[in-house]
């Protein structure tokens, strides 16, 4: 888990529609970073109406994996241990 590879770069990822050239008002991006800022827009008329492209920035803390996903990786680590 605390691999260097693992770690995603700061960016503002909300802004990729920019880079690939989208045009202001064609558009709507968000950032979430809270599981009720998520319940709050799944429930906007707006943000359901979609009369626009949709993105969407999700935060999730470091760890938050499956636990199957997380005992995989440490079998996988330990095997790699022993070699």
């Amino acid at each position: 888990m605390d691999a260097e590879y693992n770690d995603i770069a700061a960016w503002h990822f909300k802004d990729i529609l920019k880079v690939f050239g989208a045009k202001d008002g064609s558009y709507k991006a968000f950032q979430i970073k809270t599981k009720d800022e998520v319940n709050k827009l799944f429930v906007d008329e707006t943000f359901n109406s979609a009369e626009v492209l949709q993105f969407i920035e999700l935060y999730i803390p470091r760890d938050d994996a499956p636990r199957a996903l997380k005992l995989t990786a440490e079998a996988s680590a330990a095997n790699n241990a022993k070699q």
